[in-house]
């Protein structure tokens, strides 16, 4: 039996061409997204919110989990911050190698407070002088794009968590599908009375994570990262990673 990544995939690839370009629906329909399933979400274009459409793009998070704001970050600007974080995580692996450590080591590898590894190839830091420029630029400026949308979503009182880098390098192997965080257990929400007369399978958004491209990525190049729309709902989150530990799978657990 094909997993659910697999039947996802297929999905998406079958309606992309119907998709790209499709009119957005209407904000003001009872079901915006009648007829679709998360995963007919297929294109860049299908996934877009512009920046002012705030009702519009909590409403296709809900619905798909995911959604693309272009532009947020101009490209000169996105280019210096790519540039600063390679920069950087050269300084890590460097840093690890004067400590005897190889930063490349798929068995050993290094974790630290700000810097660890994801695997060959691959340097993940959290605040590492992301308050500094070109990073606060960076979030300065796209924060104007971004901030009304996930105010929207999680309420005024929202605030940044933390921030990270993960910089990749070529010929870096593909993660396998996961989710950034655990939900919240349902417990949690009904002790501080917050579900409301939501059905017993939907949990409020309690985080949003911002992905920032500092890279190019049109044309596929520098292997952006993929999301599988539709993975943040319960039922589908569970289905996934109960079929990536059948024999032969590769489809990771979770949502991304």
């Amino acid at each position: 039996m094909r997993t659910a990544v697999a039947r996802a995939l297929a999905a998406l690839e079958e309606v992309s061409v119907r998709l790209i370009g499709a009119p957005r629906p209407a904000i003001g329909a009872a079901d915006p997204f009648a007829g679709l399933l998360p995963w007919d979400l297929t294109s860049a274009e299908a996934l877009e919110v512009p920046a002012a459409e705030t009702e519009y793009g909590a409403a296709l998070l809900d619905f798909a989990g995911v959604c693309a704001i272009r532009r947020a970050v101009p490209p000169s600007l996105a280019a210096r911050g790519g540039a600063a974080a390679s920069a950087l995580a050269a300084e890590v692996r460097r840093g690890v190698r004067r400590r005897g450590g190889d930063p490349d080591c798929p068995q050993v590898g290094f974790r630290f407070h700000e810097a660890c590894q994801r695997g060959p190839g691959r340097v993940d830091l959290r605040g590492y002088q992301l308050d500094e420029e070109p990073f606060a630029a960076v979030g300065e400026v796209g924060g104007r794009a971004w901030l009304p949308l996930v105010r929207r979503v999680l309420g005024g009182d929202a605030r940044l968590l933390w921030s990270g880098l993960v910089v990749t390098e070529p010929g870096t192997a593909a993660q396998r599908f996961h989710a950034d965080a655990p939900p919240v257990p349902r417990a949690v929400w009904e002790e501080h009375g917050l579900l409301g007369g939501l059905p017993r399978a939907t949990l409020p958004a309690h985080c949003l994570t911002v992905f920032v491209p500092l890279v190019d990525l049109r044309r596929g190049l520098n292997g952006p990262t993929a999301f599988l729309p539709g993975s943040h709902h319960g039922a589908t989150a569970a289905a996934m990673a109960a079929e990536a530990d059948e024999a032969g799978s590769s489809a990771g657990a979770g949502g991304a």
